[in-house]
């Protein structure tokens, strides 16, 4: 590859007029030495030439580097110089390397209708941006500038084409490789024990081939698992996380107190003369909670849901029994106060980029029953029963709303990675108590290889699913009471599962099938007796094998990355779609 420097003149002058005074035919003038020219000809060698395009590939550069080609399209005789830095350093051409000194590549004469070359990056240890400068040199210009902007109206330098100046520039960013984490989940807490893991490593937007996978998922030793199905992609799950904001949004006509959670609790001394720390014969746990309404005198009962005296603080000085009220109240010695947790449809969200009614939130202790995503609607019914029968909507009150706020895009000064913020407001399908705002409480979630795609921009096929679970062998350490017996003792009865597990094994008759264990396992551990479906005669020390359950379960599969995304992301097998412990 080689370059070639010019040093092409600015345009001659020319005049209509010879210094004799004599007049240039039309479509011709006189040069500096006499002769005569057509315009046109002066033009093709003295006029503008134009940089027409600059062909470069500016998507992120993987973490290992790479070279990139780049074609600049002109006129021919176009003069052009490039330059590309990185924070202090220059890029040098002629080595690939980069360097402190100022270089860069110098008057370039587009020899045909383009220039062509390359750009090495190398491999780095940290993000990186390279800022690309495109300058046209003698008499040469930009094409005419044609401005693109991103939806927050920032302007895309790299979409944008032309310039009103001698200038063009682009950005390229170089981002560190992206891991995609397979693991498991159980929303609703049904499974537990330890969820393993498969890191995948990949470079952002890159694509895999099939990669097969394996982790495994060990429940305590007290519980046994089940298979119920085999998995499916449409069992993995992709989280959005974001944070609520410390206090909730009331809906018109909102109950946000909705019950009574704690009732007819003892005071502990009376409260008087402005004070508003009250103690109480029982400590807070389980009972109040910062943000509840308080009421059970006169005075507290006459503050209606919509100005409520409430709880401010908890474990007020170290003391479980102390709490503050939102304001002075009198109570007496003896008297019994209740608590109603409060509760919100209605959530301001750092982020809702993403985000679509009908998605999940996990459940937790801070919703009554699983939510989704919904609409808060309340109608009236006119003419119920009658042929004109309609409906009027009181409030109706979306699931998702922004507020106008436009996705915001920004760049992590260090890594690099692109990141899009859209603050907004979500509804919820159920109120959450109060204590879910101020933290990253909201793990919102949805299932399938098109929504993963859609909330963290990896594609990504799942091929060949499978769970299975690892048998448990034990022996027997008596012989059958009386010669024959249901029950049977055995050294361990971890995994093994009533009305599940079946038994093989020297000495089992299965004649008919196999019989299953239907009492004397379960939550239980160690050895002990397991009472099965038939009598059978065994003797001590047979090893017996019990399928159908067990502790561990090993989940396999494929799994094709057609477009890796931008960021670290953990896709997580919903385990109570196919899994059940006993």
């Amino acid at each position: 590859m080689s370059y070639h420097n010019t040093t092409t003149p600015a345009a001659a002058r020319q005049s209509t007029t010879s210094a004799q005074g004599q007049i240039a035919p039309a479509g011709y003038h006189y040069m500096p030495d006499g002769s005569l020219m057509l315009d046109t000809e002066h033009a093709a060698l003295y006029g503008s030439k134009i940089i027409k395009g600059f062909k470069l590939d500016t998507s992120d550069i993987k973490e290992s580097g790479e070279r990139r080609k780049f074609t600049v399209l002109g006129d021919k005789g176009a003069v052009f110089s490039l330059e590309i830095k990185e924070g202090v350093n220059y890029y040098n051409f002629e080595t690939g390397l980069f360097q402190t000194t100022q270089t860069k590549l110098t008057n370039v004469s587009i020899g045909g209708n383009s220039s062509k070359g390359s750009i090495s990056f190398p491999k780095v240890a940290a993000g990186a941006q390279y800022d690309i400068y495109l300058f046209t040199e003698n008499n040469s210009k930009h094409a005419e500038y044609n401005e693109v902007r991103f939806p927050d109206n920032s302007i895309d330098i790299n979409s944008t084409t032309g310039s009103n100046s001698n200038l063009i520039q682009k950005v390229i960013y170089q981002t560190l490789d992206v891991t995609l984490t397979l693991s498991s989940y159980a929303p609703n807490a049904t499974i537990t024990g330890v969820f393993g893991t498969q890191v995948i490593t990949t470079s952002r937007n890159a694509s895999t081939a099939t990669i097969p996978f394996s982790f495994i998922v060990t429940t305590g030793t007290s519980n046994t698992l089940a298979i119920s199905k085999q998995p499916a992609s449409s069992d993995i799950m992709a989280f959005v996380t974001a944070t609520p904001a410390a206090i909730p949004l009331n809906i018109e006509g909102e109950n946000i107190y909705p019950a009574t959670t704690a009732a007819d609790k003892v005071v502990n001394g009376a409260v008087e003369g402005g004070a508003t720390n009250v103690t109480m014969d029982d400590d807070f746990t389980g009972l109040w909670a910062v943000g509840d309404r308080i009421t059970g005198n006169a005075a507290l009962d006459a503050r209606t849901r919509a100005n409520p005296v409430t709880v401010t603080a908890i474990n007020v000085g170290s003391n479980a029994k102390v709490f503050t009220m939102s304001e002075a109240i009198a109570i007496d010695d003896d008297e019994t106060l209740s608590f109603s947790n409060r509760r919100n449809y209605r959530w301001s969200l750092d982020n809702i980029y993403g985000l679509t009614a009908g998605m999940r939130q996990l459940k937790g202790d801070l919703f009554a029953a699983q939510p989704t995503i919904k609409e808060y609607l309340v109608q009236t019914t006119v003419n119920e029963g009658q042929p004109d029968e309609y409906k009027v909507d009181n409030v109706r009150i979306p699931a998702l709303d922004t507020l106008g706020a436009l996705p915001v895009t920004t760049r992590d000064g260090t890594t690099k990675v692109e990141t899009t913020v859209q603050t907004g407001i979500v509804t919820f399908s159920e109120q959450a108590l109060v204590t879910f705002g101020g933290g990253a409480y909201a793990k919102i979630f949805s299932y399938g290889e098109s929504e993963i795609d859609r909330l963290t921009g990896y594609d990504v096929e799942f091929t060949d699913l499978a769970v299975a679970l690892t048998e448990i062998t034990t022996t027997t350490t008596a012989a059958s009471a009386g010669g024959s017996s249901t029950s049977v003792v055995i050294a361990n009865r971890i995994g093994i599962s009533d009305n599940i597990s079946s038994v093989s094994g020297i000495g089992i008759d299965s004649s008919v099938a196999n019989p299953t264990v239907a009492s004397g396992a379960g939550s239980v551990t160690g050895a002990g007796t397991i009472v099965l479906s038939a009598a059978q005669s065994l003797e001590s020390g047979i090893t017996l094998t019990f399928p159908g359950a067990g502790s561990v379960a090993t989940i396999t599969g494929n799994i094709k990355i057609n477009k890796a995304g931008n960021e670290n992301v953990i896709l997580r097998f919903d385990l109570e779609k196919f899994l059940t412990m006993q």
